[in-house]
């Protein structure tokens, strides 16, 4: 299970807590998921189901779902057939291929590919590099030194290496169009070369000590120029400077990102589901509301004359009958097939609408603390900060529900021959704001009674929300368990923990 279905939760901004999910595709002809979420908030931030209905939500819900980034190592780039860049490397070693409007496509394509996968493998790097997020070591200092060596020496190979190959590009009778576009995303790659060397720079400066920190930190910075002096002649129009507000590099280097990555988007096309049957169970409703109205009126006309006082009130009490009976049909149609319908369902195509992935449904609710799973129950009284039941406050409990299909043999069809797909990576960001209304001031004053004075000392008023998962990774797989602590005040999300669960 842990290898088919990955869970991350931590906190995008001051406002968005960002659940994020892996999915790996299966050999069978389908992957099918299932994760239900239960968040349970303390019933004095006044969220119910009065307040916060379904539409919203949803309205405070945004998705990313995209193709999961292929993995490969630097030196794999450089050697296995499955590379973009060697297989970019293939496609500049051959005549004519400017002519070939499948090949120009393949090559940028590939320079996409490769920018994605050299940010991935980068934050890799640099995760491992780090004594706070990579193993523990004895000797952090000897650890990211080392580690920084390793890097300079890899990375500044590979980007002389990529640069070698790509170079033909510059001077080829490409047209306009492709000339711009393998600018722009060398452009993207320079920016990720950059940004990763300053990142190591940060970190030598606070592991590394003597002599060596003064080494590498050179090194480094004189990467960094290489890399400004080579976006200059790009002819790259923003750099990054320190008396300035920067706002034009920093929406320069996210929309550079974001026309990169594209290889990797997905198109989500979003509808309700169900709505056919529901219209087909609400007139059936309807028609059995009128059958009753009609027959009373029958009933009543035949026994008594047409214009009589007791035929006219049974014509309204049948009517007022009629009314309730379609209502409460409604209601019950609704919640039968909330049972077996979800809220709505979202198509996974590429984004050029020529492959169809699979689809994600959804579908949210208020759920009684009766009606939890006893295991979910269970995990929630574990992570209970001050042992009292709830945390000594009644709560509420939203059930999100999320269930996956995925038809991983079309997969191999989006990039034939190109690097491995192995799943989808769907990222949800959830706004917290609705939580935040009715919660008291961040910052509280009380009084402490030291060697015989009062001082008033200052406290933080935190509310706790937890998130208990639970994944189930299709027919015959045992489900698995995450909990979460959410810890809020008023002014936004103050942190996000992973809960162990033992199960």
């Amino acid at each position: 299970m842990a290898d088919t279905i990955q869970q991350r939760l931590l906190a995008h901004d001051r406002f968005q807590v960002e659940i994020r999910h892996f999915y790996r595709l299966q050999p069978s002809g389908k992957s099918q998921y299932r994760i239900t979420t239960y968040i349970f908030l303390p019933q004095s931030l006044g969220i119910h189901s009065g307040v916060y209905s379904q539409q919203e939500f949803y309205r405070r819900i945004q998705n990313y779902v995209r193709l999961r980034t292929p993995d490969f190592t630097l030196e794999a780039l450089r050697t296995q057939p499955r590379s973009p860049l060697v297989q970019l490397q293939q496609i500049l070693g051959e005549g004519g291929w400017e002519r070939d409007i499948g090949k120009r496509k393949r090559v940028l394509t590939s320079l996409k590919f490769l920018r994605a996968i050299l940010n991935s493998r980068l934050e890799r790097r640099l995760r491992r590099m780090d004594p706070r997020t990579g193993h523990s070591v004895p000797d952090p200092a000897a650890h990211v030194s080392a580690e920084a060596g390793r890097f300079i020496a890899d990375v500044s190979d590979f980007a002389a290496y990529f640069r070698g190959v790509v170079g033909q590009l510059a001077g080829a009778n490409v047209g306009d169009a492709l000339l711009r576009d393998y600018r722009l995303t060398d452009e993207s790659i320079s920016l990720v070369l950059r940004e990763s060397y300053l990142a190591v720079y940060l970190l030598v400066e606070k592991y590394s000590e003597g002599s060596e920190k003064t080494r590498l930190q050179t090194a480094l910075g004189a990467l960094v120029e290489q890399e400004s002096a080579y976006r200059l002649a790009l002819g790259s129009p923003i750099q990054l400077v320190s008396d300035g507000d920067n706002e034009e590099y920093i929406f320069r280097s996210s929309a550079l990102k974001k026309f990169t990555s594209s290889v990797l988007y997905l198109s989500a096309s979003v509808e309700a589901e169900g709505r056919t049957l529901e219209h087909l169970l609400f007139s059936v409703v309807a028609g059995i509301s009128m059958i009753f109205a009609t027959v009373i009126a029958f009933y009543f006309q035949a026994r008594f004359d047409t214009f009589t006082f007791p035929v006219f009130v049974a014509l309204v009490v049948g009517y007022m009958f009629k009314d309730r009976i379609k209502e409460t049909g409604r209601l019950l149609s609704t919640r039968i097939l909330r049972n077996f319908l979800y809220d709505r369902r979202i198509t996974l195509e590429t984004y050029d609408h020529s492959h169809e992935l699979g689809y994600l449904r959804e579908k949210v609710s208020f759920v009684a603390m009766a009606d939890l799973p006893e295991v979910v129950r269970e995990l929630r009284r574990q992570g209970q900060a001050t042992g009292l039941e709830g945390d000594g406050q009644a709560e509420t409990v939203i059930s999100y529900t999320k269930s996956v299909t995925l038809f991983s043999q079309r997969f191999e069809s989006i990039y034939p021959g190109g690097p491995a797909l192995t799943g989808i990576n769907d990222i949800l960001r959830l706004d917290v704001r609705p939580f935040l209304h009715k919660m008291a001031d961040p910052v509280q004053r009380k009084p402490l009674l030291k060697d015989g004075h009062i001082q008033w000392v200052r406290g933080k008023k935190v509310y706790h929300v937890h998130l208990v998962s639970v994944i189930e990774g299709g027919k015959g797989t045992k489900p698995r368990y995450t909990s979460s602590l959410l810890t809020l005040n008023r002014k936004g999300i103050v942190r996000v923990k992973s809960l162990a669960t033992g199960r």
